[in-house]
C-alpha cells in the first residue's frame, strides 16, 4: 500500500513529539532527513509544502535545523510557490522556524518581492 501525504506527516509529527519530550533535536532531525529524502522522490512532492508548514505551526518550537530537513526540502520549491505558502503560514501562526525561513528570503537581493518579505519580517519581530 502506497503511503499518503497524511502518513508521512504523521511520522514526522511523531518524531517532533519525541524530540520535544526528550529535548533532543536529533531524534527529529536525523530520521526526518530520511523521510524527506523519500518525499523528494515522489511525483507530488510539492503537495507536501503546505502540510509541512501546518505541521510546524502546530508543533512546539523545537530546533528544526538550519535549514534542516524541512528547509532543505521546502527551499527546493523557491520561486515555484513556496514563498506564498510560507507567507500564509506566517500570517496564520508565525513560529521561530518559519521566521528563520523568511529571513533567508530577505537575504536574496535578486528577489523582486524582497522588500515585501523584509517588511513582513520587521512586523513579526516586534
Amino acid at each position: 500500500m502506497e503511503k499518503r501525504v497524511e502518513d508521512y506527516i504523521y511520522e514526522l509529527e511523531q518524531l517532533i513529539k519525541l524530540a520535544d519530550q526528550e529535548k533532543d533535536k536529533y531524534l527529529f532531525q536525523d530520521q526526518a532527513y530520511e523521510i524527506m529524502d523519500e518525499i523528494e522522490e515522489l511525483e507530488n512532492a510539492f503537495d507536501f509544502v503546505e502540510p509541512i508548514f501546518l505541521l510546524v505551526e502546530r508543533s512546539p518550537d523545537i530546533d528544526f535545523g538550519g535549514p534542516g530537513p524541512f528547509g532543505s526540502f521546502l527551499e527546493r520549491f523557491y520561486r515555484h510557490g513556496y514563498e506564498d505558502i510560507l507567507v500564509k503560514s506566517l500570517q496564520r501562526n508565525p513560529k521561530e522556524y518559519t521566521i528563520y525561513l523568511l529571513e533567508r528570503l530577505c537575504n536574496d537581493e535578486s528577489n523582486p518581492k524582497r522588500k515585501e518579505y523584509c517588511t513582513l519580517l520587521v512586523t513579526l519581530k516586534k
